[in-house]
C-alpha cells in the first residue's frame, strides 16, 4: 500500500512538472511569436515595392552618387525581403532624392592646420501606397562622415559612400517599421 502511494505521488508530481513545463514553453513560443523587429507595420495589402531612379538636386556634380544610392537601396530591399522588389508598377513606390551633399570644415584652432572635413549628405524620401493611391510618409534623412584630408579625394569619396550607406539603412528601416 505504501509503494502504490509512493508510484501515485510521484506520477502526480512528474504530472505537474510536465504540465508546468508545456505551460511555459507555450507562454514564451507565444510572445516569441509575436515579437518582430520590423513591428509588422508594413500594410498586409501591399506585397511589392517599386523604387524609382534616385534624383540628384545637390548640384555637387556626381551623377556616380545617385546610381551608388540606387543600386544600394535595391541591394538592401533585396535583402531584406520584406517587399519584392518589381520593374515597374508595384503596391508601393519609394521615391528618393538627394538634396545636398555639403563638404564642411571641421573645427580647427587658431594656428591649426585643417586635417579633417565632415561631410554631410541629405536626402528626402516618399514612401507611396499606389493600392490606395496615397502616400504613407515623406521624410528626410541626414547622413554625415569625417574625413581625412591626406589622399583627399580617395578620402572623401570614400566618406560620401559610407553616407550613402547609412542613408538606405535609414531608408530601409523607415519603410519596413514605420520608425
Amino acid at each position: 500500500m505504501m509503494k502504490m502511494s509512493m508510484k501515485i505521488n510521484s506520477f502526480l508530481l512528474n504530472t505537474k512538472i510536465c504540465i508546468y513545463f508545456l505551460s511555459c514553453t507555450f507562454v514564451l513560443m507565444f510572445f516569441w511569436g509575436c515579437y518582430s523587429f520590423t513591428g509588422g507595420t508594413i500594410p498586409e495589402h501591399l506585397k511589392t515595392l517599386y523604387i524609382s531612379s534616385v534624383s540628384d538636386n545637390s548640384g555637387y556634380g556626381n551623377p556616380a552618387y545617385r546610381e551608388t544610392l540606387f543600386q544600394k537601396l535595391v541591394e538592401k530591399f533585396r535583402k531584406d525581403n520584406s517587399l519584392k522588389l518589381v520593374d515597374r508598377g508595384g503596391d508601393a513606390r519609394l521615391s528618393v532624392s538627394i538634396k545636398s551633399i555639403r563638404d564642411d570644415m571641421q573645427t580647427v584652432r587658431p594656428g591649426e592646420v585643417e586635417s579633417e572635413r565632415k561631410i554631410t549628405l541629405s536626402c528626402e524620401a516618399e514612401y507611396y501606397d499606389a493600392v490606395k493611391k496615397k502616400i504613407i510618409w515623406t521624410k528626410s534623412f541626414s547622413n554625415f562622415e569625417v574625413y581625412n584630408l591626406n589622399n583627399a579625394m580617395v578620402e572623401r569619396d570614400r566618406a560620401i559612400n559610407v553616407a550613402l550607406e547609412q542613408a538606405t539603412d535609414d531608408i530601409l528601416l523607415a519603410v519596413v517599421s514605420g520608425w
